[in-house]
């Protein structure tokens, strides 16, 4: 067994076509069917159901792919390791985030001063929801990730699970969850609100997959209203313009209110109240290599510093 076996395995499991594989391999489809078989003989078991039309992972092979991806992100570390002490400060970070308030406020200034630091090492960036940013973390396309998890207050926790991969998260510090309004909306005067006086409201909500959407479906479901989102958006700045504009209300995290932008007002949320804990997610193999660990160290102290002070603030002024 070699490691382009395991790698034309990992590719056939991902995309369930031979045709595919091939095509992303360059290889010819015959070869790469024989080094399928050679490589269920070597093992003594089946590992793809070829079917007329379809293709599966047999139980050997979904076992067989968890092993596979690690053998292999430990060989690429390892490799990867070797040439970082030889070359000393160089090498390439993946790193994604979903928290566009925190990327847009904060995270690109943490970058610039990363790369002044470190003019050797590249960070290469990704942004998306974080259930993705957690499936590439786990299937070892990102090194690390920015994400959010949530709690409510008399809801569960958002929490996500992964068994037998090698992901790891980190809290670093909770933010709390505001309703976004327009100038003229008929609450703009207030300061917090509860979820039973929004049943009537719409959402401008962000799409499938965001962890802010997934708290306020929860928040809205304990409460027993309806929450209709008509309107869905990628871009933090295309929400707040929809707000701003009186098309709808919002949930945002309260680093959102702090950017620049169309005027939006912000009310507590309460009955119940949501908070999105901002946390460091890693891939505990690619961590190992010393790029991963410096670029992490780094965030992790750049992130945390504001949140010192805002708690040194709250004790000096309990009220």
């Amino acid at each position: 067994m070699e490691l382009r076996h395991l790698r034309y395995f990992l590719a056939v499991a991902d995309a369930m076509s031979f045709t595919a594989a091939a095509e992303r391999l360059h290889v010819a489809q015959p070869a790469l069917s024989q080094q399928i078989r050679a490589l269920e003989r070597e093992l003594g078991v089946t590992l793809i159901e070829r079917g007329a039309r379809t293709r599966a992972l047999t139980e050997a092979g979904v076992r067989f792919a968890a092993r596979a991806r690690r053998i292999l992100l430990e060989a690429e570390t390892a490799a990867e390791e070797m040439a970082g002490l030889a070359s000393g400060r160089h090498g390439t970070v993946r790193f994604g985030s979903a928290l566009q308030s925190l990327t847009e406020g904060r995270v690109a200034a943490l970058l610039a001063g990363f790369h002044r630091e470190n003019p050797g090492l590249r960070v290469s960036f990704r942004e998306a929801h974080t259930r993705p940013l957690l499936a590439a973390l786990a299937h070892g396309r990102l090194d690390l990730a920015l994400v959010h998890l949530g709690e409510g207050e008399g809801t569960d926790d958002l929490r996500i699970e992964f068994a037998d991969v090698p992901v790891a998260i980190e809290r670093l510090y909770e933010e709390p969850l505001l309703l976004a309004v327009g100038p003229a909306h008929r609450l703009a005067r207030r300061g917090s609100v509860r979820w039973s006086e929004l049943a009537r409201e719409e959402f401008v909500s962000f799409g499938a997959g965001s962890t802010v959407r997934e708290l306020a479906i929860r928040a809205a479901r304990t409460t027993g209203i309806p929450l209709r989102a008509p309107i869905s958006a990628v871009n933090l700045g295309t929400i707040r313009a929809l707000v701003s504009a009186g098309l709808g209300v919002s949930v945002l995290p309260r680093a959102a209110f702090a950017l620049p932008g169309p005027p939006v007002r912000s009310l507590r949320l309460v009955e119940p109240s949501l908070t999105r804990v901002v946390s460091l997610a890693r891939n505990t193999i690619r961590y190992e290599r010393p790029a991963a660990r410096r670029f992490a160290d780094f965030l992790r102290e750049g992130l945390k510093r504001p949140a010192r002070r805002e708690a040194a603030v709250k004790s000096q002024n309990p009220s």
